[in-house]
């Protein structure tokens, strides 16, 4: 009997051996993996608080106002910050066309914001009455009313939009409009400040001609006695050709009994004031 226990306690002793053994590392690791969890909250995480933000911006906004668009709170940490969601955030508000967020490591980050451009003032009905919005090249409302320095923008008439809201994109078949405005502003300002407006008129039923894009644009310049109909771009291609069709006929002494231009086909049609229309 006492062999049997001899050799029960050493089979007890060897095994606690075996387990004293394999524990050891482990608890070596365990109290390694602590320490670095507390050595990071207790150092690490301080000095990845965010404490830098840069801004960049064309927008009328302050820093302050920027942030809390953002949503920062001053808490976040460099490691847990969403700059994607940041940028969600910034390009809910009319005023941003484009949001980029970067975090800079331990405790920086860069926002740049792009804005919205004014291309046209629109005439927009809200309540029942007509107000002026104003609309970037992509046709969004990022204004409402118009100040003194905006109305020289080209006036936008004759759409049917309803009632617009704050940050509303207006229907898809004036978008090439608004984008062609956009383009000529960027491309040649000095022809751009000639549109004085552009009348939208519609080829047969208004709600019809708004669905299928069928319309006319019937284009006044500054300075120019003439109005202007088109169905294509109204591009630095169009104005430079109206104003050598207008000075060809500004030379022929003719120009004062035209009323209206028609590019619409190949040829040049103009109206004469009182006379049925002629090539």
């Amino acid at each position: 009997m006492s062999n049997v226990y001899a050799l029960r306690d050493r089979a007890e002793s060897g095994s606690a051996r075996s387990i004293a053994r394999l524990a050891r590392p482990a608890l070596i690791v365990l109290s390694a993996a602590c320490a670095a969890v507390l050595l990071g909250k207790l150092v690490a995480e301080p000095l990845m608080t965010i404490r830098h933000v840069a801004v960049q911006s064309d927008v009328p906004l302050a820093d302050e106002q920027v942030l809390r668009l953002a949503g920062l709170q001053g808490s976040e940490h460099w490691y847990s910050l969403d700059a994607v969601a940041l940028e969600r955030r910034l390009e809910s508000s009319p005023l941003i066309r484009h949001a980029r967020v970067e975090k800079r490591f331990p405790d920086t980050v860069r926002m740049t914001i792009w804005g919205r451009q004014p291309a046209a003032l629109v005439l927009a009905t809200s309540g029942g009455r007509s107000i002026p919005v104003i609309v970037d090249g992509d046709g969004v409302v990022f204004r409402i009313g118009a100040t003194s320095a905006e109305i020289d923008l080209p006036v936008i008439s004759g759409l049917i939009v309803g009632d617009t809201t704050l940050g509303g994109r207006l229907p898809r078949a004036y978008a090439a409009l608004f984008s062609d405005l956009r383009a000529l502003r960027e491309k040649s300002p000095s022809l751009y400040a000639l549109v004085s407006e552009v009348r939208v008129v519609p080829s047969g039923d208004p709600a019809a001609a708004q669905s299928s894009g069928s319309f006319d644009l019937l284009l006044y310049l500054t300075a120019v006695p003439v109005a202007v109909r088109t169905r294509g771009a109204v591009d630095e291609t169009l104005l430079k050709y109206t104003l050598m069709v207008i000075e060809l006929l500004s030379k022929q002494g003719v120009l004062q009994d035209i009323q209206e231009l028609d590019f619409r086909g190949g040829a040049v049609v103009y109206k004469l004031r009182g006379v049925p229309t002629r090539e």
